[in-house]
């Protein structure tokens, strides 16, 4: 199962925005999206902390709220930390004026230059503003790990068969995501190891 269809449309509708690394370098960017939850969170910090890799987490404000405490344990393990919007808002179902006070919410709480369009929608209007102060980051590989019909085998291989110079990873550190994630990130971690692949973040000033 591929996306390469949207991912042509998106990079010829939002040229400017990220959709995977400039790079020849077999480097690649993990991201986690939609935390932070304290019963998930942790362990993937752990995992990432067990193969020394850093990612970039895209948090949605409302839940930073509630755990401040594990938006700084990211940032003390050397991970990047994104904007998600401060309540999950979908795009294509939000004005521009509704949708951008989101953000603003989240952005008192996250302080990032770094921001992911939840569900990866975004309206032409949305994106012009946001981006004048917002790196957008979108993916070009999905992890499908909080589809209910696929099982961790299938989001490993999935991953794998889509692995690549650049590629931008996105992985959900959710309960919902939880039973597939935990159990395959560290065969993904292993793997991508024993082929060399080294992991960045996604950090840039604001511009």
């Amino acid at each position: 199962m591929t996306d390469t269809w949207i991912l042509k449309a998106g990079m010829r509708l939002y040229p400017g925005a990220v959709w995977k690394l400039n790079t020849a370098r077999k480097e690649i960017a993990l991201t986690f999206d939609d935390g932070p939850e304290p019963e998930i969170t942790p362990k993937v910090l752990a995992i990432l902390a067990q193969y020394a890799r850093q990612a970039t987490f895209f948090c949605v404000g409302n839940k930073a709220v509630k755990y401040p405490s594990l938006v700084q344990q990211i940032r003390e393990q050397g991970h990047a930390v994104g904007n998600h919007s401060y309540s999950h808002c979908n795009g294509f179902f939000t004005s521009p004026k509704t949708y951008v006070e989101d953000v603003e919410k989240a952005q008192v709480i996250l302080q990032s230059s770094l921001f992911r369009p939840p569900y990866g929608r975004i309206t032409p209007s949305q994106y012009k503003i946001l981006s004048e102060n917002y790196r957008i980051v979108f993916w070009n590989v999905i992890s499908y790990d909080f589809h209910p019909r696929f099982t961790a085998e299938k989001c490993l291989k999935h991953c794998l068969q889509n692995l690549q110079n650049g590629a931008v990873f996105v992985f959900h550190d959710t309960r919902m995501a939880s039973r597939n994630l935990l159990t395959f990130l560290p065969e993904f971690l292993d793997t991508i190891t024993s082929m060399g692949f080294d992991t960045v973040t996604l950090t840039n000033p604001v511009k």
